[in-house]
């Protein structure tokens, strides 16, 4: 007689084609081919000179971190599903400083995905996210600082569990800020950065989210038959003030706290009533080191765009139903143990 057990993990490789698009083969082909051409750009004179300034000027550090998690029921009363799960990361951050100025380059990539036995697939975790500033020195641990930061993902995300209702994707949203003010640096442990001349600038480039008005964007004016006559802006272009706060401790000898808290505020809104509307964006991560290759990594962020509509929903004769949607608190917590290896 057969056995009538599926087997736990098979994962059906079609269904990944929805969660590993075009955008993250281009994505990532263009993470290699960048890191290719620093490695070939280094020639032994430039190699030899930055060996010299670097003991000076430089500062590097750089991790790579792998996550997995595993779950497996058979017969089990209580329900449940098995999964399998796993994340990678790449954190980049490359300093320069010499005499009264300053450049920083900082990347952060992260991207994962849980696989439900043989039924499905769906992403746990995608960002793209880097920054890029000057600054030069004003006064005391002041300096006068121009910030550019780009965050995106690489994959397609849906409306999970169900796959065919796209809900975002690459550049969609795309964020770009350009900022110009002040900031604050007495140490590594904490900075302050705080722009009155700010630009930010959300891309919706997948035109069918566009035309239904995401992440803020004017939608698509349409017909009495539901046809498009003006498809939706693929351009959300803000002017206000950005405030950045970075704090990072060592709590003890393996207990590590980085925070970053994201302030921006756009008061050139056509409604007036919004223009004291905050966008939060407040990322913490815990970083418990087992030993040089194993840690156990806490992280939390929370969001709150105004112009991000969250669906609402309430219980109606015992059945789960939408009843409006609006800007909601966005909270985002993994905890998980993995394979890391640090550079710097």
């Amino acid at each position: 007689m057969k056995s009538l057990q599926k087997p736990i993990y098979k994962l059906p490789l079609i269904k990944i084609r929805p969660i590993l698009s075009d955008n993250l083969i281009r994505g990532l082909s263009f993470c290699f081919l960048f890191f290719a051409f620093q490695s070939k750009a280094m020639t032994p004179d430039t190699v030899s000179k930055i060996k010299v300034d670097s003991v000076k000027y430089f500062k590097t550090t750089a991790s790579f971190g792998l996550t997995f998690n595993q779950l497996s029921l058979t017969n089990w009363a209580s329900g449940g599903e098995s999964s399998l799960s796993g994340k990678a990361n790449i954190d980049y951050k490359l300093r320069y400083q010499k005499e009264g100025s300053s450049a920083e380059l900082i990347h952060k990539s992260a991207f994962g995905i849980v696989g439900y036995g043989a039924e499905r697939i769906e992403k746990t975790d995608d960002r793209i996210d880097f920054s890029v500033s000057y600054s030069q020195k004003a006064f005391k641990e002041w300096t006068y600082t121009s910030l550019f930061t780009f965050k995106s993902q690489f994959a397609n995300g849906y409306k999970y569990p169900n796959d065919s209702t796209l809900v975002s994707a690459f550049m969609a949203p795309g964020y770009l800020t350009a900022s110009l003010g002040f900031k604050y640096r007495k140490s590594e442990k904490f900075e302050l950065f705080i722009s009155p001349a700010s630009g930010k600038f959300t891309f919706v480039k997948n035109q069918d989210l566009a035309d239904k008005g995401a992440f803020g964007v004017e939608k698509a004016i349409l017909d009495s038959a539901g046809e498009v006559l003006v498809p939706g802006k693929n351009l959300l272009s803000e002017f206000g003030f950005n405030i950045l706060a970075i704090f990072n401790k060592e709590l003890s000898k393996n207990i590590d706290l980085a925070s970053s808290l994201n302030l921006y505020n756009n008061y050139m809104d056509e409604d007036r009533n919004n223009r004291w509307n905050i966008d939060v964006d407040w990322e913490t991560k815990v970083n418990f080191t087992v030993n040089k290759r194993i840690h156990t990594v806490l992280f939390l962020l929370l969001k709150y765009d105004h112009d991000t509509d969250i669906p609402v929903y309430d219980i109606i004769e015992g059945q789960k139903k939408q009843i409006g949607s609006g800007p909601r608190l966005q909270m985002k917590e993994s905890l998980g143990i993995g394979f890391s290896y640090k550079i710097g």
